[in-house]
């Protein structure tokens, strides 16, 4: 019995140590889950699509709502912002979005920059914003390859946040989706190589694509839609030696490749300042479809701009946003 407590007590070292090192906390105004008092086993990364238990249980979370969920992944406490919709119904499966803030960034603001809770109360699905942990760089992040991020297990993270999402909530496993912004962009690609099974389409916004580690083997082409600016200078269209990122149109040619795009894409002026490049006769009627927005920085791509005539008078004011582009997409590709 002396051995049992003595071992409680260096289990217990052993999460104040790893929230120490993590060094991530939930934001101080939303209500966070209590972790369990047991360290919990080690699980595998499940990459396949797994039936939902939650349909018939009441929302922890109510309906319109925010609030941080944590859990324990790889012997280290993580947490993710859930927003669940005004009109969610335990009865009724609905889609679920996974998007990943950028470097530096939390899931607080990733939530606000990119208005996703806006349009899940709106169109009726479940948003969860993951959050990153501190990297070797003192700044939160994905484990993405370079050695500045953080070394941890992000797919068994996104994998136990998932089970614990299913388990808890209606959610649709054939319309889970995924998308990122910049490092988070980055995370995206990096589950459209790893986890296509489970996935169903996969949306980065100015994403930073360095190699993925241990290669990128989708197991079934996969739908991608990405917006990059071409003035973005912390992840430059045309690439960064120095940071390992590939020019845009070299990552895209790497996805034409994977998912089997025998057709030269259909060029679309969308606005003056927007061109879609969208590539179809893909293996398995996958898409692939890439915005192009001139001297755009890195930002989410939200804004409004006037056309003048040739006198110089405003004859037409033009729109573009991302969010509603990327739910759309989701919504033509359930897995």
């Amino acid at each position: 019995m002396r051995h049992y407590f003595k071992l409680q007590g260096e289990i217990r070292v052993l999460f104040l140590l790893c929230i120490f090192i993590v060094g991530c906390s939930a934001p101080s105004t939303e209500t966070t889950e209590s972790p369990t008092n047991t360290l919990p086993p080690l699980t595998a990364i499940v990459a396949h699509p797994i039936a939902s238990t939650g349909c018939g249980q009441k929302s922890a979370v109510p309906p319109g709502h925010n609030q941080v969920q944590t859990f324990f992944s790889g012997r280290i406490r993580r947490s993710y912002l859930l927003h669940i919709p005004r009109s969610y119904r335990d009865t009724i499966q609905q889609p679920l979005v996974l998007n990943f803030h950028g470097h530096g960034d939390n899931a607080e603001q990733q939530a606000l920059y990119s208005n996703f809770s806006v349009l899940a109360d709106r169109q009726d699905f479940v948003v969860a914003y993951p959050q990153g942990v501190v990297g070797p760089d003192k700044q939160t992040g994905w484990a993405t390859g370079p050695a500045r991020n953080p070394h941890v297990n992000d797919l068994l993270f996104v994998s136990d946040m998932l089970n614990k999402l299913q388990s808890s909530f209606c959610i649709n496993p054939s319309r889970i989706y995924a998308t990122g912004f910049s490092n988070g962009g980055g995370m995206t690609d990096v589950l459209a190589c790893k986890m296509a099974d489970r996935i169903a389409a996969f949306a980065p916004v100015s994403g930073s694509y360095p190699a993925v580690p241990g290669g990128c083997y989708p197991a079934r082409p996969v739908p991608i839609l990405e917006f990059h600016g071409t003035g973005d200078q912390v992840v430059p269209y045309d690439g960064s030696r120095a940071k390992s990122y590939p020019p845009i149109q070299q990552w895209l040619a790497g996805w034409v490749a994977l998912d089997g795009c025998t057709a030269p894409p259909v060029m679309t002026r969308v606005l003056p300042t927007v061109t879609e490049e969208q590539w179809q006769g893909c293996r398995g009627d996958a898409t692939l479809i890439h915005y192009q927005i001139a001297h755009w920085p890195h930002a989410w791509p939200h804004f409004t701009s006037v056309r003048h005539n040739s006198s110089q008078h405003p004859i037409a004011t033009d729109s573009f946003n991302a969010t509603p582009i990327i739910w759309t997409f989701f919504l033509a590709h359930p897995l």
